[in-house]
């Protein structure tokens, strides 16, 4: 079985995603599958999941899993990328806000809770990326969409330059930024994210990250084959059970099986995942949909990431 795993990477601000992927998939070889787990701007730093070969495909739960960010919001002007890459498109006095203010408004965005995307942003308008029509000079409009914020914690006060820290824990599709923009207008002026930094995805933490600068000085594939996790480490993020090869074998042909047929040995950390579990059987992994059925539930194979030696033993 080639590589197959999952690379934390801690991104530094000013390099894209994608140039993550692509220095990593040149220092493993062409022939191995390099993806991610979703992207983060740019302009953001912090924990980017990187797929190497069969992980490919657990891009979708990766991307299903909790974020946290820390950010600082800068008050008193918004930009054109609600980030301080951007120019400034408005100003307005802020000095009325106290912390106070902010405290009340962020009980506003906890739970669920339409956002709309800023306009540099990868969301698709009409067929074609929101970044791109905008660079171009064209006049969009994109629809807000549902988000879910689990928690927001004030981590600073708010000092005399206008700015002010939070800890962010929300769903996939949160833009931050946006929460910067939104939080700016309710509070009764205008606002941009000074500095943002993603700490954690699910259980992968930035304290257990690879930092990229560490990966771009690798001079072998295999120092950095060092670097990757398991596929069991997803875990974690998701109930867990064991089984044996017989029902593992159902499962890898798309069949579904009892939840009575496996053995539990982890709950999940975050609630929200609870829609599905990782079966294991030695080093192989299907990831199931958890379906009720007549008062029980079945566990429905959605994909497959199998060992060969395992089906051979």
């Amino acid at each position: 079985m080639c590589l197959t795993g999952i690379l934390v990477v801690k991104k530094p601000v000013c390099v894209r995603s994608t140039f993550c992927v692509k220095t990593v998939r040149n220092i493993l070889g062409k022939k191995i599958k390099v993806g991610h787990g979703g992207t983060l701007d740019s302009t953001a730093s912090g924990v980017l999941i990187l797929l190497i070969g069969q992980a490919t495909r657990l891009s979708n739960f990766v991307m299903d899993m909790s974020k946290c960010y820390e950010v600082t919001v800068q008050l008193g002007s918004e930009t054109s990328t609600d980030d301080e890459s951007g120019d400034v498109s408005s100003e307005k006095k802020w000095n009325h806000v106290t912390d106070d203010l902010i405290d009340s408004a962020l009980c506003g965005f906890l739970g669920w809770r339409m956002q709309t995307p800023p306009n540099i942003s990868a969301v698709h308008v009409n067929g074609e990326r929101a970044h791109k029509l905008t660079r171009a000079g064209a006049d969009i409009t994109i629809l807000p969409k549902p988000v879910y914020f689990y928690k927001i914690l004030r981590t600073s006060n708010l000092n005399s330059e206008g700015k002010v820290s939070f800890k962010i824990y929300c769903n996939r599709g949160t833009y931050i930024r946006s929460f910067a923009r939104d939080l700016g207008r309710i509070v009764g002026t205008v606002a941009h994210v000074y500095s943002l930094e993603r700490t954690c995805i699910g259980m992968f933490k930035i304290e257990n990250s690879v930092d990229f600068n560490e990966i771009t000085e690798m001079k072998s594939a295999f120092e950095l084959e060092q670097k990757v996790l398991p596929i069991q480490s997803i875990k974690g993020s998701y109930a867990s059970y064991t089984t044996d090869k017989a029902v593992f074998g159902a499962l890898s042909n798309g069949l579904s099986v009892a939840i009575s047929q496996v053995k539990p040995i982890q709950l999940p950390l975050q609630t929200n995942t609870s829609k599905y579990a990782t079966i294991f059987y030695s080093r192989s992994l299907s990831i199931c949909s958890i379906v009720r059925d007549k008062g029980s539930f079945t566990l429905k194979p959605t994909v497959n990431i199998i060992n060969a030696e395992d089906i051979k033993q």
